[in-house]
């Protein structure tokens, strides 16, 4: 008897035991709070000792193109940490392929982290043309095909880089250096495309100020959204010219069409479920796009658009309506900031198509993008 109750009371500990929490590996991992609000082309789970960011695949949702796992550069490698790419953080030195990711990095006071980049004749920020004129940046060529060399020389952190479907990064997946791969650009809604901010930010360690600078934006794109959403009439709108024979207008659920119903307007293809761009031939727009009240243009020209010099580009482009109305709006990327501002700053670009639809809405606006041509 004696030997059984001793046993039983062994096995009354050893029970208790298992129901008290004992302290394990994964405590020190705990899941912390992290909220993605509109982008849905990252994921972020942070933990005690390391966060990890996963980019989805948005040629196909089932599977994802990267998963990184970020671990304080400053800090031994902790233990048991899980697949994916490893970063070590905050980036010290960066690469990067476009424009976008040098007016990224610049928004949240991280221009100085860039040492080389590709195409600096495409980059308007000054930080970034003078570093490559006292020899500051390096050129590394075409975003299509990095100078190799050059990036195993410069050895950066980690390499800003923008995917496209079924293209690879050749020799550059060989260095061994992290691609930080940014699909921003495929987000459908503009607030999605401009929380890619604070994706940056977990790179660089400025996630407050990408934070604060992000609900800044949020809060003025829904200011202006709201204004024009009790406005009675929605003005129908053209959106810019044909290329090389064909007219790639933006599909009805895209980036584009959502931003032209947050400014006020009717977008013909509003009703069309693609979420890319449409290759038309003229004939198409000219039919169900002929009668639009308003068109709006980007070009890249030395000299701004007249109705002459438009004209003379393609003369049926005076059969539309807003052509003869003289209604037609440009903005001139030659010298205008609009590519690097809209991943940004959608709330900028809204509030100038705001202004081309509703102007009687914002009467002390001066337009930053757009510009009624002349003739």
């Amino acid at each position: 008897m004696k030997f059984f109750n001793i046993a039983l009371l062994f096995i009354i500990l050893v029970v208790v035991g298992c129901q008290q929490k004992q302290p394990a590996a994964q405590d020190k991992n705990t899941d912390i709070d992290y909220t993605v609000h509109y982008a849905k082309g990252f994921q972020v789970k942070k933990y005690n000792n390391y966060t990890t960011v996963s980019v989805r695949d948005p040629w196909d949702t089932t599977r994802l193109l990267q998963t990184y796992i970020l671990v304080d550069r400053n800090k031994e490698l902790p233990a048991g940490l899980p697949n994916g790419t490893l970063v070590r953080i905050p980036l010290e030195k960066v690469a990067t392929y476009s424009t976008i990711h040098c007016s990224s990095l610049n928004e949240i006071g991280q221009v100085n982290i860039i040492k080389g980049v590709c195409e600096p004749e495409y980059i308007k920020l000054e930080a970034i043309q003078n570093g490559i004129k006292e020899g500051k940046i390096e050129n590394l060529g075409m975003a299509s095909k990095p100078d190799t060399e050059k990036l195993i020389i410069l050895s950066p952190d980690a390499i800003f880089a923008t995917p496209i479907q079924g293209w690879t990064y050749g020799t550059i997946e060989k260095t061994g250096i992290p691609i930080l791969e940014t699909t921003d650009y495929t987000e459908s809604h503009p607030l999605g495309r401009a929380e890619w901010l604070r994706y940056y930010s977990l790179f660089t360690g400025t996630e407050a100020l990408a934070d604060s600078l992000f609900n800044i934006t949020v809060n003025n794109y829904n200011d202006i959204k709201k204004a024009v959403a009790t406005t009675t009439h929605r003005p129908s709108v053209l959106q810019d010219m044909r290329y090389q024979g064909k007219w790639n207008m933006p599909g009805g659920k895209s980036f584009m069409a959502n931003m032209l119903a947050d400014a006020g307007a009717a977008y013909p293809w509003a009703d069309n479920n693609s979420s890319s761009y449409m290759p038309l031939p003229f004939e198409t727009v000219l039919d169900k796009a002929g009668d639009a009240e308003v068109w709006i243009i980007k070009y890249n020209w030395p000299k701004d658009m007249t109705y002459e010099s438009l004209q003379k580009e393609y003369k049926p482009y005076a059969n539309f309506k807003a052509f003869k109305d003289r209604n037609v709006y440009g903005c001139n990327t030659a010298y205008s900031s609009y590519y690097e501002d809209l991943p940004i700053h959608p709330d900028y670009i809204l509030k100038d198509l705001a202004f081309v639809f509703h102007p009687e809405l914002f009467p002390d606006y001066q337009p930053k993008y757009y510009r009624k041509i002349v003739d």
